[in-house]
């Protein structure tokens, strides 16, 4: 994907995430990160349309306090949705717990949204992978909730740290898992219609 850091060397990443911002960093893109604040409430039942959403209210919140920003600007959302429901970070230690083992052998659809302010222009969508889970017994729960990575992560794990280990296999982009569609956002910015 070396095309995206030809076309966004420098970019404003609107999240705290850690781990999109070392996904941008490791194709060479300079980022900057600033924490937005915005209502994430919201009606919507269809996953997509949801982290589209709520990317999208980021981005406007971001560029109401920064109305004169000239550098390309992304934000993302990210939401599981299993069993019927929408899944967003645990709240504590025991949600995280009941999350994890209620995906044991099973898989989620991983949903994530974002929205770029580029050259003048709002460009916009959401992707989604499969995640598939391995069996987890209850002392694999416990010994990954140990490490901590469930605090702040949607659906209470992170692939590229020791979630990796209670992952069978994901179809789709990894990065749309990790919360940051790359392949999507590419193709959409060297696309003739993005021009």
């Amino acid at each position: 994907m070396p095309e995206l850091a030809n076309l966004l060397p420098k970019i404003t990443l609107a999240s705290q995430s850690v781990a999109r911002k070392a996904l941008l960093l490791s194709l060479g893109i300079e980022v900057t990160t600033y924490a937005t604040h915005c209502d994430e409430s919201h009606q919507e039942a269809d996953p997509a349309r949801a982290v589209a959403l709520l990317s999208e209210r980021k981005l406007d919140a971001f560029l109401a306090v920064h109305p004169d920003t000239s550098d390309p600007v992304l934000c993302c959302d990210t939401l599981i949705a299993f069993g019927g429901e929408l899944i967003g970070k645990p709240s504590d230690c025991n949600e995280a717990r009941n999350q994890l083992a209620s995906f044991s052998g099973k898989a989620q659809e991983v949903h994530s949204g974002w929205a770029l302010w580029y050259q003048g222009r709002k460009y916009g969508g959401s992707d989604k992978a499969l995640v598939w889970f391995k069996s987890l017994d209850a002392h694999l729960i416990e010994k990954y909730l140990e490490t901590g990575e469930w605090k702040g992560a949607a659906g209470s794990y992170r692939i590229q740290g020791e979630g990796r280990t209670l992952i069978d296999h994901i179809e789709g982009d990894e990065a749309t898992v990790i919360g940051l569609p790359l392949l999507q956002i590419s193709e959409i910015l060297t696309s003739p219609l993005s021009e």
